[in-house]
């Protein structure tokens, strides 16, 4: 198995010297140490993290080639037209595909590290396979999120519709929140002192196996209701 023993700490050194260097000759003169703090390391991270996921039988894995976002930014959209990513982000999916939806985020920032899981901003079809999952399931729902918050953790409800979505009737009073939702999201953020050692794949591994019933609600919703 990959051994991996954390980032380095200049890692955060070099992207808080690129946001204050938004510029591509900066960047061209440095990328030497992005290579070397940045890029590499995600990359033996990503196959460390995919193996110790399938050790513990969880389907998430990434591809160190597909999986991780690039540093370039694409502003064309965008008002902040800065054009490098003052972060480095990866996804973990089923297929090892960003695009498979029910995910596993990595963000390494110095403005706070962190994982999340779950169906982020998903297409319309997607989402409404989602909210067609807990309104013909709502007691598992509800299980599901009473367990989520034992172990400490809650659904992120600050992206919701002002009203039940258009086709969903007789929604229970008790998932109304949950069918409004845009998207099914758990953050939990990293210590810096974390992202730095050998602990950091034992606890993205901990969070992952946490969040699996979460993903696997969804995973069974978008078998059911083919298109």
């Amino acid at each position: 198995m990959s051994e991996f023993a954390g980032f380095s700490p200049k890692a955060f050194t070099f992207l808080e010297e690129l946001t204050n260097n938004q510029n591509r000759v900066w960047f061209a003169e440095h990328r030497s140490e992005y290579e070397e703090f940045v890029r590499e390391p995600m990359k033996c991270f990503t196959e460390a993290l995919s193996e110790y996921l399938a050790s513990k039988n969880v389907p998430l894995w990434g591809d160190p080639k597909r999986s991780l976002f690039r540093i370039n930014r694409d502003a064309r959209f965008s008002k902040a037209k800065h054009p490098y990513n003052m972060h480095a982000s990866g996804l973990f999916t089923r297929t090892g595909d960003k695009h498979s939806p029910g995910v596993l985020y990595f963000r390494l920032d110095p403005l706070g590290s962190r994982v999340a899981a779950g169906y982020m901003q998903p297409e319309s079809h997607i989402l409404k396979k989602l909210r067609q999952g807990i309104l013909d399931n709502p007691k598992a729902w509800l299980s599901l999120e009473k367990a989520l918050k034992r172990k400490g953790y809650e659904l992120d409800y600050s992206h919701t519709l002002a009203r039940i979505p258009r086709g969903f009737d007789n929604v229970p009073e008790e998932i109304e929140k949950a069918i409004k939702l845009k998207g099914w999201i758990i953050r939990q953020q990293l210590a810096r002192s974390t992202i730095c050692s050998k602990e950091l794949i034992k606890e993205i591994t901990t969070f992952a196996i946490d969040l699996h019933p979460l993903l696997s609600f969804g995973w069974h919703a978008l078998a059911k209701f083919t298109d």
